[in-house]
């Protein structure tokens, strides 16, 4: 089999199971989201919303019997699933305003400014200011999905980039930030940031609740990626449900990388 081809597909947002409705009900009103509607089935339920801008958000109840959505072990880690805002400052404020934490704005090395909050069940959002969006969704704080949607923090930047042009089959952008300690990846555009961290590399993997997800359209072909990443010598968890199926595995920094298939 050839590198699997990750396709960005938006993902999940996961909540406890019994605070399901009233995570529903915060991210209608805190994030200015449509609810398009909620589910039940065979992974636990799923709440759909549309954002303004375009795409779809979800909602995911953890699920203590499914190891793909067990909530055993939570650690955000150093992955980061990154939303678009039109104004940082005004949203940051907002938020505040609402008790909910958020942290100072970080300058990225193309410019635009990020920060992440901590949204309901603790799970931590990370909010990327696209100014050409001010003012045509004034009763949106959270628009869209970022123009880079990943943010990875690992240990060895050039190793990183090797392994995931390896294994994801991702190309390093023709914009070198290396000497910020940041490198860009792409696939048919640039949307995931590398992040060197200056920590040690740490056992524990990350178990996230903001879980961006790649897409892999047929089912037999989700199969044979799982079985080809094992063979890389890859983590990888067992695939689980019947017309939605998912899977995770982890690169060598213990960052959570996502896969679902549907019809």
């Amino acid at each position: 089999m050839e590198t699997p081809n990750f396709k960005f597909d938006g993902g999940f947002i996961m909540v406890p199971w019994d605070q399901f409705d009233e995570a529903v009900e915060w991210y209608g009103e805190k994030m200015g989201w449509h609810l398009l509607g909620t589910g039940d089935g065979p992974v636990g339920r799923k709440a759909f919303f549309k954002m303004p801008g375009s795409g779809q958000a979800n909602l995911k109840s953890f699920e203590s019997e499914l190891s793909h959505f067990t909530s055993e072990d939570y650690f955000e880690g150093n992955c980061r699933f990154c939303f678009r805002t039109a104004n940082l400052d005004q949203t940051l404020e907002y938020f505040n305003n609402q008790g909910v934490k958020c942290t100072a704005p970080l300058k990225m090395p193309d410019g635009t400014r990020s920060a992440d909050i901590i949204a309901f069940g603790n799970v931590r959002l990370t909010l990327s200011e696209d100014r050409k969006l001010e003012g045509k969704f004034p009763e949106s704080r959270v628009i869209q999905y970022a123009a880079k949607p990943l943010w990875l923090g690992v240990t060895d930047l050039e190793a990183s980039i090797n392994w995931y042009s390896r294994i994801c089959g991702w190309e390093s952008s023709k914009k070198n930030y290396q000497d910020r300690g940041f490198a860009l990846m792409r696939e048919t555009w640039d949307f995931v940031w590398l992040e060197k961290v200056n920590v040690e590399r740490s056992s524990k993997k990350a178990n996230p609740g903001a879980r961006l997800y790649f897409r892999i359209k047929k089912q037999e072909d989700l199969y044979k990626t799982n079985e080809w990443l094992k063979g890389q010598g890859i983590e990888v968890s067992e695939i689980i449900g019947e017309r939605w199926k998912g899977f995770h595995f982890y690169d060598p920094d213990g960052n959570r990388l996502n896969v679902w298939s549907y019809y």
